[in-house]
């Protein structure tokens, strides 16, 4: 998840950057001290350059809500947070689409959420490729893939209505997911590579145990006994981090 914070105090530039140094050391971040100084960046390396964009409301040249305007405006996909110190400005911003407003002095459990939520949002809404050829590849909401499956050679990519065979392996996917710090996903057996938000329920078998997935075909698969603990652990962390209950 890339960052950019644009407040004219560099006090809260610098809170806004330990708190999230503190939350997710892998979270890339930028402060801007303006909103031109942000808009040059933006202009240099596209407007959806940042996932998620931190603004102060009231700013001098250009504010926050004007400076979201010209997001908008330029196709901006990602959110868009507010920073206030006032009562009041929430009407102004509804044809903006703000994600969230967080008052000032920023008050860390409410910064936490939303950087879990955000970062949850961001994650289902991201778009991979999926190359199906050695010339053609397809597009898919990383939200829409329920699991991936060994095959010869390459690997099925299961969505909640349909399969798609890809080129890639499992131990490809497994190591993309990896690189890309997609810790929904998770390798289950030699055979299965599952996204977590997909879980229904699991269960303790005799060796290893089971999961139930939201699929029309996959509804319930194995989880081998070498790759239990590791499910364990990776769907507690995954549940804590995003609210889920089982």
């Amino acid at each position: 998840m890339r960052i950019a914070i644009c407040d004219d105090d560099s006090i809260v530039i610098d809170d806004v950057r330990w708190r999230i140094q503190d939350i997710d050391d892998s979270i890339e971040y930028d402060g801007y001290s303006s909103s031109i100084d942000l808009l040059v960046t933006l202009k240099n390396k596209g407007y959806n350059f940042y996932d998620l964009i931190i603004l102060d409301h009231l700013m001098p040249e250009i504010n926050g809500l004007q400076l979201a305007e010209i997001l908008r405006k330029n196709n901006f996909t990602g959110l868009i947070v507010f920073l206030t110190g006032e009562d009041g400005i929430i009407d102004d911003t509804f044809k903006v689409l703000p994600f969230r407003f967080l008052r000032k002095p920023i008050n860390k459990d409410r910064f936490n959420e939303m950087i879990s939520a955000a970062h949850k949002k961001i994650t289902k809404n991201r778009l991979i490729e999926v190359p199906v050829s050695k010339l053609e590849k397809l597009v898919l909401k990383i939200n829409d893939i329920v699991l991936f499956e060994a095959g010869h050679r390459k690997s099925i990519v299961v969505t909640r209505d349909s399969e798609v065979e890809s080129t890639r392996n499992i131990s490809d996917w497994e190591r993309f997911v990896e690189e890309e710090k997609l810790n929904c996903f998770v390798r289950i057996t030699k055979s299965y590579v599952i996204n977590l938000e997909h879980v229904v329920g699991y269960s303790k078998g005799y060796r290893g145990g089971s999961v139930k997935l939201d699929n029309v075909h996959y509804k319930e698969v194995e989880v081998s006994s070498s790759y239990w603990g590791h499910f364990i652990d990776s769907m507690n962390v995954y549940s804590l981090s995003n609210k889920v209950t089982i």
